[in-house]
This record gives structure tokens, C-alpha cells and sequence, in this order.
């Protein structure tokens, strides 16, 4: 199942990367992550497309909630289309 999973995030450097290390090897496969200013000059919009089995999102999501220098997540469910 893919999700989509969204965060605002602090603008420090080496965010990208802790929030990167978090997906590597974990059950999941990350097929997409865009970067995006907001706003806010201190904080920057994460998105990331994300395959894997609802538990390990889960799990995920409750990771990224721990970190310092995340400010909020929202995870959601991309609806395939078939042709």
C-alpha cells in the first residue's frame, strides 16, 4: 500500500537526513520525497511517498513524531488507479 506522509519540519541542517536514516532498511521503500520552503523562513514542508504494510507506517509515523525537529505529521493513503 503506498502513503503519503507529510511533515513540517524545523529549518536546520542534517533534518533531511535523520528523517531519511529513519526510512533505510525498515520494511518500507521510499519512492518519492520532495523538499519545499513554507512561509515561515524557519520551518520547510517534507513530503514523501511511501510503500509498505500499514503496521511499518505506523511505526514510522510514531518515529517521526519523536524527533526534536519535527513540528507535525500527517500520513495519508494514495488511492491507486488502475488503467
Amino acid at each position: 500500500m503506498t502513503h503519503v506522509v507529510s511533515l513540517l519540519v524545523e529549518n536546520h541542517e542534517g533534518v533531511l537526513s535523520r528523517i531519511a536514516r529513519l526510512f533505510d532498511g525498515r520494511g518500507y521503500r521510499l519512492e518519492s520525497l520532495t523538499t519545499a520552503a513554507t512561509a515561515e523562513p524557519e520551518t520547510n514542508r517534507i513530503t514523501l511517498v511511501v510503500s509498505g504494510a500499514q503496521a511499518a507506517i505506523d511505526k514510522v509515523e510514531k518515529q517521526l513524531d519523536k524527533l526534536i525537529d519535527v513540528i507535525q505529521v500527517e500520513v495519508a493513503v494514495r488511492e491507486t488507479i488502475s488503467a
